[in-house]
């Protein structure tokens, strides 16, 4: 498990860096609905060339995914994928451990984390399907 752990940190660690070098958030939609604005009064993205609702929707979406709520995102999932390995490792060679299937949900709880990477030439495929 520890190849798939270091592969979750190494792309968390990809997308931290991204929000820390993305415009300062938090952002925010313009009033318009056009524009999502960060902090600093950049402008990060512009829905200029889509309609109505989609246009409300991919600004807000974009404004919600802020570089503060990514870095928060990654550090909550880099601390679940190391717990998830201190509890493997905490009960490697002992079958004691695993009354309630605690080790089974914590491989998988990897295996889930890898997902969205699933496009990654590093990500094993089926090897790491939940």
């Amino acid at each position: 498990m520890s190849e798939i752990a270091d592969f979750l940190r190494a792309r968390i660690a990809e997308r931290r860096a991204l929000a820390e070098s993305a415009s300062p958030g938090p952002w925010h939609v313009n009033e318009e609905g056009d524009e999502v604005v960060a902090v600093d009064g950049i402008t990060v993205a512009d829905g200029f060339a889509l309609s109505g609702r989609q246009l409300r929707a991919t600004t807000e979406h974009i404004a919600v995914n802020d570089p503060a709520d990514v870095i928060a995102d990654c550090d909550a999932k880099l601390a679940l994928v190391d717990h998830m390995v201190r509890m493997l490792a905490a009960a490697e060679g002992d079958t004691e451990v695993d009354h309630y299937g605690a080790l089974d949900a914590a491989e998988q709880t990897l295996r889930l984390l890898a997902q969205p990477f699933a496009g990654h030439p590093d990500h094993k495929g089926e090897e790491w399907t939940p």
